[in-house]
């Protein structure tokens, strides 16, 4: 189940967070929660499970050829 962690800080700046998702399907949970907002997440930060997810497609690509 994917969820959304959002730290608030105390100098106003945000940290948005998303658990258990893998790949591209952080980036689009993210910008859905942007379009609700009206405003778009400033920077991003890739984790690795982003690359993780990425890798074994690769490699379930190539099993299949």
């Amino acid at each position: 189940m994917k969820k959304i962690r959002i730290t608030l800080h105390k100098d106003g700046t945000q940290r948005v967070e998303v658990l258990g998702a893998q790949g591209a399907d952080c980036v689009e949970f993210t910008r859905q929660l942007e379009q609700r907002l009206g405003k778009p997440i400033g920077e991003r930060t890739i984790k690795p499970e982003y690359h993780a997810a990425e890798q074994q497609t690769e490699r379930q690509e190539e099993v299949e050829r």
